[in-house]
């Protein structure tokens, strides 16, 4: 420890600052190449290799949560890409944090750390990046959270600024030995996101400086960034913090923009920097797979690379997209119009959602060859060799030769919560996933010209269920079962306070049958966290069978052996040769649905997301498999069929070697709202009452 120290105090200075409108690092003059990677879009086992392929592109920078960029030094150049930190990810209640697994953002910072990266980190606390609500918490939106549901987001308000605080402490205690100065690789610090299109709540930005530089140190350098129309609102002006700015390839000018950087920026403080510059774009479903163009980009990023006297930073937004696995994808909301996102984030990017250097069949030229080519040559430095391609194995056909109907499970998925009226999912304690409110009405008061109204459109999606089914029966029995089960398909991920809550589930207290308020309501919240408890059956059975299966079960005897919703269950046996002795790993896949309606699977447990089988709707029917999720032999596949209730013949699925984007893509979505009041646009409501 004495030699360390000793060497420690020879050692020259580490320095990073901003003089004479440049970056300069350690006294010498650097230009960011820089991209973005998000680390929990990617599976933790696959961390190294997505970085040996950004290293290979000419890039050596991160961004995690705002937005990390690592770096690494090349003389005047320093070269990355970059990563969000999403709070969502790691604060999971208030007070209670998750570090490991695929939320052990040191582990992720040390490998690029360890490969010469420097870093820009983008702490938020609110990231965008289509994220779930933004990367805000989904317990802020409960009433059980101190402020919850009422605070004014993102803005000054003392009630969202003592959770900002709470979390940034923690956050900036961890990150602190990483700061430059330090010896670590983190050379920049954002600051909020696009706060510009917030409006101006300065008291907001300067609390959020005063908070940084309180636990990372004065000598931090701070930024924001936003589009250059809306710059001026969401920064502090001259020398309180550097001002940077964002714009995509084929819709910017140089002049007029970086023009409104330096004028938001003190004499000599401010270097061109492009911190998102778009190499792609994001997709909702009901749209084609986003394309953009290889050769206007690598053009453009040429151009920006050269202005100003090769002076101009950049960082590519995305440089690999990823995944946005589980129940995390955002949302936007356009007027009445939700937009969710599917669940990839390939994002039409350099590096492909699985990691290989072009996209088959959706952006055109190589990005990834082109975009090497235009660093290297700007540069002069050779970059490091290509690694290769990711090996992708068609494992072929599995028969899904079990079922489990959702509403015959349910007591292995959830306790029910008796409630007088009905509420949004979060007041649950429920993050995510679906949600099932049920109330049983006498059946004098139902007639085929009932109408249920909702009070308001629910969040995301709702189906509402007679006895287990879409039209209900109508018969002599005393009472029926009302089930209305919401799916929450993404918080929305751009806004401010106007529309920025986006809580899930039923959005009004007060549901009606023919103008009568209905009260007394069963609630089963479902996070669908662990389906290991689920009774499947032969899906060959016959319904009588199928029944005396069920019955054998305790927790099922009172089931009503509903159609509905259903759960499909199959074994991958995955042969040896697909093993990896380099990596140590399985091949990857992508598990083709097409066939199949609208849902969610899971592989051995994981779950992969929104299924691209909501063929209605498109564009996407095959979801990526990381390699890292499977083993030889035997692996568990479980779907979960929401929309086409209809019996099977046949239930399969496909592992194949190849995505496929091709799916419908038209502009409405499923679900008519017949019958269902309360449920305009596209937040929609179907099944008659």
């Amino acid at each position: 420890m004495m030699l360390q120290s000793a060497l420690a105090s020879l050692a020259p200075a580490r320095s990073f600052e901003i003089r004479d409108d440049q970056f300069f690092k350690d006294g010498k003059t650097i230009q960011i190449i820089s991209g973005s990677i998000h680390y929990f879009r990617c599976h933790p086992a696959l961390w190294h290799d997505r970085l040996e392929r950004v290293k290979a592109l000419g890039l050596n920078a991160i961004t995690a949560s705002a937005r990390i960029i690592l770096c690494l030094a090349c003389q005047r150049c320093l070269h990355g890409s970059a990563v969000y930190v999403a709070w969502n990810v790691h604060e999971t209640f208030p007070g209670q944090y998750a570090w490991e697994g695929g939320a052990d953002l040191l582990r992720f910072l040390s490998l690029a750390h360890d490969r010469g990266l420097l870093v820009v980190l983008r702490p938020g606390p609110y990231i965008c990046a289509e994220w779930d609500f933004g990367g805000l918490p989904w317990w802020l939106g409960s009433s059980k959270v101190p402020g919850g549901r009422r605070m004014k987001l993102r803005s000054s308000d003392p009630a969202y600024l003592a959770h900002v605080d709470r979390w940034w402490g923690v956050l900036f205690t961890m990150i602190k030995p990483l700061m430059y100065e330090a010896g670590g690789p983190i050379i920049l610090t954002q600051i909020e996101n696009e706060y510009g299109f917030c409006g101006s709540d300065k008291e907001y930005l300067r609390h959020l400086v005063g908070l940084a530089r309180q636990h990372l140190g004065e000598t931090a350098v701070l930024f924001t960034t936003d589009p250059p129309h809306v710059a001026s609102d969401g920064t502090l002006p001259g020398s309180e913090i550097f001002t940077a700015v964002d714009f995509g390839p084929g819709w910017f000018n140089p002049e007029a923009d970086f023009a409104v950087q330096k004028s938001l920026n003190a004499p000599g403080l401010s270097p061109p920097f492009n911190s998102e510059f778009y190499s792609g774009w994001l997709t909702h479903w009901g749209e084609s797979m986003a394309n953009t163009s290889s050769s206007v980009l690598a053009a453009d990023t040429q151009v920006l690379l050269r202005w100003a006297r090769n002076t101009t930073s950049l960082s590519f937004y995305m440089v690999h997209g990823g995944s946005n696995f589980g129940f995390n994808q955002g949302a936007n909301v356009d007027g009445s119009n939700y937009q969710p996102h599917i669940t990839s984030y390939d994002y039409d990017a350099p590096i492909s959602e699985a990691g290989d250097y072009c996209q088959p069949g959706i952006g055109g030229e190589c990005k990834y060859h082109a975009i090497r080519e235009v660093i290297a040559q700007h540069t002069g430095i050779t970059p490091p060799p290509l690694p290769p391609r990711p090996r992708i194995h068609a494992y072929g056909e599995v028969h899904l030769d079990r079922k489990a109907a959702l509403f015959d499970v349910l007591p292995q998925l959830s306790e029910p919560v008796d409630t007088v009226r009905p509420d949004v999912m979060e007041e649950y304690a429920q993050r995510s996933g679906l949600i099932l409110y049920r109330h049983i009405i006498p059946r004098k008061q139902l007639s085929k010209s009932s109408e249920l109204d909702l009070g308001a459109s629910p969040h995301d999606y709702a189906t509402v269920y007679l006895d287990g089914q879409v039209s209900g029966p109508y018969n002599d029995a005393d009472t029926a079962r009302l089930d209305i089960l919401v799916e929450a398909m993404g918080r929305r991920n751009f806004g401010c306070e106007e529309g920025g809550w986006d809580l899930k589930g039923l959005q009004s207290s007060l549901v009606t049958l023919n103008g009568e308020p209905l009260l007394t309501w069963q609630v089963f919240p479902l996070e669908l966290k662990d389906l290991s408890r689920l009774a499947f059956y032969p899906i060959t059975s016959s319904l009588a069978v199928s029944r005396r299966l069920l019955e054998s079960s305790s927790d099922l005897r009172s089931s009503n052996c509903s159609q509905g919703p259903m759960f499909y269950k199959g074994t991958l046996d995955a042969p040896g040769p697909a093993f990896n002795k380099q990596t140590g790993q399985m091949a990857d896949t992508y598990l083709s649905v097409r066939g199949w309606s609208k849902g969610i699977a899971w592989i051995n447990g994981f779950n992969l997301g929104w299924c691209g089988h909501w063929a209605s709707q498109g564009p996407q029917v095959t979801l990526y498999v990381p390699g890292p999720l499977l083993h030889a032999g035997d692996n568990e596949i479980v779907l979960l069929e929401l929309e086409d209730t209809a019996e099977r013949d046949h239930a399969a699925v496909s592992f194949v070697d190849e995505p496929d984007f091709y799916g419908p893509a038209s502009q409405g979505m499923a679900g008519a709202g017949v019958s269902i009041a309360g449920a305009p646009g596209r937040r929609t409501a179907h099944g008659p009452v």
